[in-house]
């Protein structure tokens, strides 16, 4: 820890020393006191458990995603479509069944033979900034399981969702002299994190390519880059101190590095000592490429994996297994295999940092919600009773969340394929093996090949129009690049999402739609 903090002591934010939190509550004892058996507390401002008005909840958990709607128009035939317009579903016999047949997560207010679950009295109750101890300790064993830290002097930490992991990783790591490396596209909202912070910007260049060993951040780039900074086009900042990544299924790109590039992207973080900032919220949602010779191929219908497989053979290595110096900060998520409303994520990173992030939730938001650990941790742990492990459980959905995305991105993808306007070559697909995203390139060398990037970009304005009118929601990738300018030339592809759609039919639409707008572009060109 010692070595730690005299490593990364100097990467702190001017801010932190400021944060001086002093609990009030805190007394300085004499040694040698020895307390009363059986104190009255008069000190805390808790309110006692008595006055909590919810005696107990009953979580009706589906084992499959979507088995509300499937079950009742294929099985039970209990589901009546509500009046037009509404997408909800009957559902009051279908959660009756579920509830009689010993399926329902149920939370009293106390549970005192189950030490691994959250009772109401504490999850209704002000609780430990860090977390509560039994969530930190499934994210400690999860991450162990799935992507074990290369050291020991590591820990976990929750937050309420990616955003505000970011936020504090930066508010504690960037000062206004920090230069911040990115992806050139990227998630726009942690650029803004940055800006407010005081920090400088830099973008790095993606491949975007259907190559899985090419795709993603340019490593030749990134080297260059760095190695002669103080005669680059950036020389009048300062080298820098973080590494902002999202490298498993990149929004908005869908590319995903390969462990070789991770490997030479770490050993440049070493070289030139900078932090690497992993947001992997898309990390579990892995997939095999599109095969068009096997369009509907997906491993998950099939239980080609084990949970053991699943982490061994599918998932990309994290950064911070490959991790010897402590210079990963690990940022994961349950918003997109469990629930985005309940803002609940962890980091995983070196004690020393992990301790300062701590800090300064101690001095802004303190801890998640209770009820958002109390849901993830007792569904799991309910589930933890058919499997060996709460981590297998855990990892057994995330395998049937990705399974549905693998479906969904094959249809998609087929749907795409068989537009007018894919088959006439004006627009092409990226392969993404993960994620929730698709880029598609608009071909104007085909189309439109004598127009200016200036004209080319205008015309990019365009198709959002003509989509609007079409019907059809879209996403220009130059709306999320760090730097327009330095992107422009390469900002011509539309990001897709699979995952909203109610069914792989409105999918399937939705692609008619798209392929519709790019042709009306094509002509107006």
């Amino acid at each position: 820890m010692q070595a730690l903090e005299e490593h990364y002591k100097p990467f702190l934010s001017s801010r932190v020393e400021a944060r001086k939190f002093s609990p009030f509550w805190s007394q300085n004892l004499p040694e040698g006191l020895k307390p009363h058996p059986k104190p009255i507390d008069l000190g805390p401002g808790l309110p006692h458990e008595g006055f909590f008005p919810i005696e107990s909840m009953h979580l009706n958990v589906v084992e499959e995603p979507f088995q509300h709607t499937s079950a009742g128009t294929k099985s039970h035939k209990l589901h009546k479509p509500a009046p037009e317009g509404s997408k909800h579903f009957e559902e009051r016999a279908f959660v009756t069944e579920k509830l009689s047949s010993d399926s329902a997560v149920d939370v009293w207010r106390y549970e005192p033979n189950s030490p691994e679950v959250i009772p109401l009295s504490q999850g209704l109750q002000y609780t430990e900034t860090a977390g509560m101890k039994q969530l930190l300790d499934f994210c400690r064993g999860f991450v162990s399981y799935a992507h074990p830290p290369a050291y020991n002097e590591w820990d976990v930490t929750l937050a309420n969702g990616s955003s505000d992991a970011t936020f504090k990783i930066i508010e504690t790591l960037c000062d206004s002299s920090v230069t911040v490396l990115v992806e050139e596209f990227t998630f726009s909202p942690t650029l803004a994190i940055i800006t407010a912070a005081g920090g400088t910007t830099v973008p790095l260049k993606l491949d975007i390519t259907a190559d899985p060993d090419v795709q993603g951040i340019n490593v030749e780039y990134l080297t260059d880059l760095l190695d002669n900074w103080s005669q680059g086009p950036n020389a009048h900042l300062s080298k820098p101190k973080l590494l902002y990544t999202i490298p498993t299924g990149q929004n908005p790109t869908g590319m995903t590095l390969s462990f070789e590039k991770r490997k030479q992207i770490y050993a440049l973080a070493e070289k030139h000592d900078f932090i690497i900032i992993e947001d992997d919220p898309y990390g579990y949602l892995r997939y095999p490429f599109y095969d068009r010779k096997n369009p509907d191929y997906n491993p998950y219908a099939l239980h080609e994996y084990t949970a053991k497989d699943y982490c061994e053979k599918v998932l990309s290595k994290s950064f911070i297994t490959m991790d010897t110096s402590g210079r990963v900060l690990r940022c994961e998520t349950f918003s997109k295999v469990f629930c985005p409303g309940l803002r609940l994520s962890f980091i995983a990173g070196n004690k020393y940092l992990i301790k300062k992030i701590v800090d300064f939730a101690e001095v802004s938001s303190r801890a998640p919600s209770g009820l958002s650990q109390l849901i993830v941790n007792n569904v799991i742990q309910k589930w933890a009773k058919s499997y060996s492990s709460p981590q297998e459980a855990w990892l057994v959905w995330v395998m049937k969340v990705a399974g549905h995305y693998t479906h969904r991105r094959n249809m998609f993808v087929q749907a795409l394929e068989a537009t007018e306007a894919f088959s006439e070559g004006l627009f092409s697909l990226a392969q993404t093996s993960a994620g929730m995203f698709l880029a598609v390139e608009i071909n104007f060398d085909h189309f439109a090949k004598s127009l200016s990037i200036t004209e080319r970009s205008k015309a990019m304005q365009r198709l959002s129009s003509i989509s609007i009118e079409e019907g059809v929601g879209i996403i220009q990738g130059i709306n999320m690049a760090a730097d327009r300018k330095y992107s422009l030339a390469r900002s011509f592809f539309l990001r897709l999402t699979f995952a909203f759609a109610a069914d792989v039919e409105e999918l399937q639409e939705a692609a008619d739609r798209l392929g519709k707008s790019v042709k009306r572009l094509a002509a107006e060109l």
